[in-house]
């Protein structure tokens, strides 16, 4: 990673650029497979301000970011709550959205921020993470696949009118040293 990429818990004063971010990276990632109309609604749904900030408030949800400077180049957001049944334990948190910026990508700032959430998962004893990822993102599951998660099902995503199928996939701790 770059020596200049730092990582900093979120706080209800990053709402608003925690929000432009996840905007801006959600589309640099999806936008080009989205119609316009259902990324806007999605983007705001999901990403918007008030949601953020909702969040960054909520006891079960962490955001850390990542930044370049004094910009965002990235951030993971964890989730602790229920797991699917295809998830192989009920002690887990999920990644519920880790994004890094195009132009920042291949400098090591996903692992550093997917090394964050191991961290994490470890220090609250949980038994390993999952998340979801679309099933034609390949840039995504190729990078999942060699931190080592494994594919142990699948569901559903919907944006807007749009159908899409992704893996859920799982990381026992135990599997990643």
């Amino acid at each position: 990673m770059k020596p200049d990429i730092r990582l900093a818990a979120a706080s209800a004063a990053d709402a608003e650029a925690l929000s432009a971010a996840g905007i801006r990276l959600f589309a640099q990632a999806y936008g080009r497979f989205s119609r316009a109309d259902d990324l806007a609604v999605h983007t705001e749904q999901y990403f918007g301000r008030d949601c953020v900030a909702r969040e960054l408030q909520a006891p079960d949800v962490s955001y850390t970011i990542a930044y370049d400077a004094d910009q965002i180049a990235g951030f993971v957001k964890i989730r602790r709550g229920t797991t699917p049944d295809a998830v192989p334990a009920a002690a887990a948190i999920e990644v519920q959205q880790l994004y890094v910026d195009a132009g920042q990508q291949g400098k090591g700032i996903g692992r550093t921020l997917m090394d964050h959430a191991t961290a994490v998962a470890r220090d609250e004893v949980y038994a390993g993470i999952w998340l979801s990822v679309w099933q034609d993102a390949d840039w995504a599951t190729g990078f999942y696949e060699a931190y080592g998660f494994r594919r142990v099902g699948t569901a559903e995503f919907r944006l807007g009118r749009s159908k899409f199928m992704d893996y859920l996939m799982w990381l026992a701790l135990d599997d990643v040293s």
